[in-house]
């Protein structure tokens, strides 16, 4: 009896070190961290509108519009980015988007995703000449998601379609992406179907609420 008090203690004594330990360590990083999060979502805000525009942010939250967004203008328009979070394979896949009045995408960019390494975590693929499977298999475009830059020009209120017989985006000539594009339609990750649907269906539903309740209109 008395070893087992003595090994109680001592694991109980144990837990709290660590539990102690792990606190200071959060309140010494999370300030960091947070940090770190603005700065790479203030580059991905940069990357899906247009260069040298201000970018205002504001909040909402109120009749169906996203809790965070930004306004900026592309010649006479209006562009509108916010974060979409829907359900892939393994958790939520995170992304920012931006369109214009009509919904048409001007840009996107993955935020956070947990999907199969390998399969559906090629939503944040990025091609390079770099890499050697890269030159080999396709033509590298360093710096851009080929995944995400394959909706640029897709419109969120006509059905999004999933092309699975053409092959990859990055794959395919000049004329396929422009054929894919006038068909409103784009193109799966090889064996990852599931992660495409999900970002697919995000567009197809929240950006749709976000847009409308933004433009504060219903759109036929």
């Amino acid at each position: 009896m008395t070893d087992i008090i003595k090994l109680t203690s001592v694991l109980t004594v144990i837990t709290l070190a660590a539990a102690a330990a792990i606190a200071v360590t959060n309140s010494k990083t999370k300030d960091r961290i947070a940090e770190q999060q603005e700065n790479a979502q203030k580059i991905a805000l940069q990357q899906i509108m247009p260069p040298n525009v201000t970018i205002e942010q504001r909040q909402g939250g109120a009749d169906g519009t996203p809790d965070q967004y930004w306004i900026s203008q592309n010649g006479s328009d209006s562009l509108y980015a916010f974060k979409i979070s829907s359900r892939g394979y393994a958790a939520d896949i995170k992304y920012l988007v931006s369109l214009d009045s009509k919904g048409t995408i001007y840009g996107m960019t993955v935020l956070e995703q947990s999907e199969t390494p390998g399969l559906g975590s090629r939503v944040q693929e990025v091609l390079s000449k770099n890499y050697i499977w890269n030159g080999l298999f396709g033509k590298g475009e360093a710096g851009l998601s080929w995944f995400t830059e394959q909706y640029k020009g897709i419109n969120i209120f006509k059905q999004i379609g999933i092309n699975k017989s053409v092959g990859e985006w990055h794959k395919l000539a000049d004329s396929d992406r422009q054929k894919l594009i006038s068909e409103n339609s784009i193109t799966a990750i090889t064996g990852s179907t599931i992660s495409t649907r999900a970002v697919t269906r995000g567009l197809e539903s929240k950006a749709r609420d976000y847009l409308n309740a933004l433009r504060g209109t219903t759109h036929d």
